[in-house]
């Protein structure tokens, strides 16, 4: 009996210790309970949930790892913190926050712009978007959609419209300008957004419209819109006036959408694409095409202020 408990003392010890086990971590060996060794995912690789980030000034994001970190840091604790994960943007520039667990070193090249200059949604397809918006956000941009002078244009159907591209504070809160036309004296207006046959534009716009017909919770049509007149706008886009609507007192058919405060500051909106993902489905996108239509009536002097127009994937 005496013999029994020494081996069975001796069998608990042995087991005691297999429980535990030695890890090199943080430049020294540490004892760890055998059952917490998976949560330390002792021999796998660190990853990072992402790569590269854009914050606007004061914006936060979690940046998570597939281990748990013993050490976050910042390159310009000026620019971004972290703390446990958690990014702090905290002025314009760059800096790359890095995550150490398990002896390895991963970072995530963190950008920070401007408050304001930051656009909806993970992919972006520019109409009318200002140049500094456009460069801050250039990692989203799909595909573009603005003129280029060569294949893509801004008509002005007849001369409908006066005036063109105005200075000033946008809708993005920066001095680049915005769209502005006013209504003429022929008793209507239109200006469309061209696209013209054949062009890369023509054929990221079908890849576009494939794209919402197939998943159309997804998308989203954006602009913003100002003014201190009554004046009512109608849009659509695609080439088809099937995907119509309107600010304001219906005048060429279309869906009204909530009227906007005629104060001269700029209100922004989200058009959802599943409302006209069955539209879309059947439009002809293989000839010359207006991607995004803008029609202002027909009373003199009615002003059409526009910018930040682009299509996105939430």
């Amino acid at each position: 009996m005496k013999r029994f408990f020494i081996l069975l003392s001796m069998a608990l010890c042995m087991l005691t210790a297999s429980a535990q086990m030695n890890i090199w971590r943080g430049g020294e060996y540490t004892q760890y309970p055998f059952e917490e060794v998976d949560s330390i995912t002792f021999g796998k690789i660190l990853t990072l949930s992402d790569e590269s980030l854009t914050l606007a000034v004061g914006d936060t994001c979690r940046l998570t790892a597939n281990m748990q970190v013993d050490k976050w840091e910042t390159s310009n604790a000026e620019v971004a913190t972290v703390v446990d994960g958690l990014i702090t943007a905290i002025s314009e520039g760059t800096t790359y926050i890095s995550a150490t667990a398990n002896d390895q070193t991963k970072t995530c090249l963190v950008t920070v712009i401007k408050k304001g200059l930051s656009v909806m949604g993970s992919q972006v397809w520019p109409i009318i978007m200002d140049g500094v918006t456009y460069e801050a956000n250039q990692s989203k941009v799909v595909a573009s959609f603005q003129t280029n002078d060569v294949d893509q244009f801004l008509y002005v159907w007849e001369n409908t419209y006066a005036g063109g591209y105005a200075s000033g504070m946008n809708a993005m809160g920066n001095a680049e300008g915005y769209l502005s036309l006013v209504v003429g004296t022929l008793g209507w207006s239109g200006a469309g957004f061209f696209l013209a046959e054949g062009c890369d534009g023509m054929t990221k716009c079908r890849a576009l419209r494939d794209a919402i017909v197939a998943n159309p919770d997804d998308y989203f049509l954006h602009f913003a819109i100002k003014s201190t007149d009554q004046g009512s706008h109608t849009f659509y886009f695609m080439n088809t006036d099937a995907t119509k609507f309107v600010l304001g007192t219906p005048f060429d058919g279309g869906t009204a959408i909530e009227n906007f405060t005629r104060d001269g500051k700029w209100y922004h909106y989200d058009i959802p694409m599943a409302q006209f993902a069955n539209a879309l489905a059947t439009v002809d996108l293989t000839r010359d095409a207006n991607i995004f239509v803008m029609l202002s009536g027909g009373t003199t002097g009615v002003q059409l202020n526009l910018d930040a127009v682009y299509f996105y994937k939430k």
